[in-house]
């Protein structure tokens, strides 16, 4: 609350004191707002399983000082086919994570209550990146308040591996051709896998793997707005899939890879066995753990030099719009406020509790230009230097919204890893395999009536 003594009302100040004192009361409702359980009904929040120690204890937190009854569960599986179903059904679920391009689906589906409804949302949008804001709003609508933000496929270096090939830093590849390029001189040196892509059988992993490199390049998989096919033979959609075709056939990729979820892929790249790999930029702070790996200290990454390097990756805790009392109702708003913005003492307590115990970013501007944030972030890191290459890699990260702010989003992605990996293990054409994208996302646009 802005301190005052008091006002001094003269004929000509009228409008001028209004205009103050409506935003004073605007300020002082938007830290007054109470976020106390009032319904004594159960919340149910479900996610996916990581950190589930520190969802529980954020939880606990919650329950405890905000007379909660939050009801928390780990969804393990194909997650957002398990999360359909759920919402589907008009199952249990009331908050819940959600990647962008699955909440679109949801919120075509009729069962997401957007964050427009919240009493605080004004105060929200404010807080967020105008990129953030853009990624999950859709249809007019922002689908849910920020989780967490990322770039995927960040090209993590482990520089021990990197002397024994002679290489040096400065010889480091600067976009995807030469990475491919130079991943047959680091073999002739002697490391037999120099490259660990991203190519793991999650329903993020070789499909985000082949929508990021796409984009990477400078190319989409499909126009933003009218989600039009776009890929062509001869350009970034062929080229990635015939360098993914070489360095296969050449026998530079471990086969592996493809079984591998997604923690068996973070620790291959834990093992010390393999140069770069496209990872989590959160994911540097796992490396550089002492208490995680023997590369500890040693894992820095690809700076970006006018080309991209993975993509962004985020999700966002989402309302179900499934029947409930108004009670009920009321209680689920500010458990989605205090957990996906600020507490009661007006603190973004879980997006910094985040930031600090897994270096996972924000869409909130309160989190990331907090006094204590640079510091969390260079604590993650191998060396100080690298805090200004996180920084420029993560503001060039580009956004893939043709295929993931659509309705089909979650069912083309499922299509595309099962295709992407035909395609590598039996050797199908570049040509065929482009030629059935497009014309999948064609049918898909027909099937959902877009365009």
């Amino acid at each position: 609350m802005v301190p005052f003594k008091r006002l001094i009302i003269r004929g000509g100040n009228m409008k001028l004191i209004g205009i103050v004192i409506s935003s004073l009361l605007f300020i002082s409702s938007a830290h007054a707002l109470d976020l106390t359980a009032q319904s004594g009904e159960k919340v149910y929040f479900r996610g996916w399983q990581y950190r589930t120690d520190i969802v529980q204890s954020n939880i606990d937190r919650y329950n405890n000082e905000m007379s909660g009854n939050v009801d928390y569960a780990t969804v393990t599986g194909d997650y957002p086919a398990i999360m359909e179903q759920n919402l589907m059904s008009g199952g249990d679920l009331d908050i819940f994570y959600a990647n962008p391009s699955q909440a679109s689906r949801y919120f075509d589906g009729g069962w997401v209550k957007p964050a427009n409804t919240l009493p605080n949302f004004d105060e929200i949008k404010a807080d967020m990146y105008p990129a953030m804001l853009d990624a999950w709003t859709y249809k007019g609508k922002l689908l849910g308040l920020s989780y967490f933000v990322s770039t995927r496929g960040t090209m993590h270096v482990n520089l021990l591996k990197l002397k024994e090939t002679g290489i040096s830093e400065s010889d480091l590849p600067g976009n995807w051709d030469e990475l491919y390029d130079i991943l047959y001189e680091m073999r002739d040196a002697g490391v037999k896998y120099p490259f660990l892509p991203h190519w793991f059988s999650e329903w993020y992993g070789i499909s985000w793997a082949y929508v990021m490199e796409v984009h990477d390049r400078g190319g989409q998989v499909a126009e933003a707005d009218s989600h039009v096919p776009l890929l062509t033979v001869d350009g970034p959609g062929g080229d990635t899939l015939r360098q993914w075709k070489r360095i296969w056939n050449d026998g530079l990729v471990p086969e592996e890879v493809l079984t591998y979820n997604e923690s068996s892929f973070m620790e291959a790249f834990k093992s010390g066995e393999h140069v770069i790999s496209p990872q989590q930029i959160y994911d540097l702070a796992s490396f550089n753990d002492p208490a995680n790996t023997d590369i500890a200290g040693h894992v820095t990454l690809l700076p970006y030099k006018g080309q991209p390097w993975g993509i962004l990756d985020s999700a966002v805790y989402v309302m179900s719009s499934r029947d409930r009392s108004d009670a009920l109702e009321a209680d689920v708003e500010r458990m989605a406020s205090w957990y996906g913005h600020k507490d009661q003492n007006g603190n973004p307590f879980v997006g910094a509790n985040w930031l600090e115990v897994s270096m996972l970013f924000s869409g909130y501007k309160s989190v990331m230009e907090s006094p204590d944030a640079k510091a969390i972030i260079q604590n993650a890191l191998a060396r100080p230097e690298d805090y200004e290459t996180v920084l420029e890699v993560y503001k060039n990260t580009p956004y893939p919204k043709g295929v993931w702010s659509v309705t089909w989003a979650p069912v083309f992605n499922s299509w595309l890893k099962e295709t992407l990996f035909d395609f590598v293990m039996d050797d199908k054409s570049v040509e065929d395999t482009i030629d059935a994208i497009n014309n999948k996302i064609s049918e898909l646009n027909e099937e959902y009536g877009i365009g």
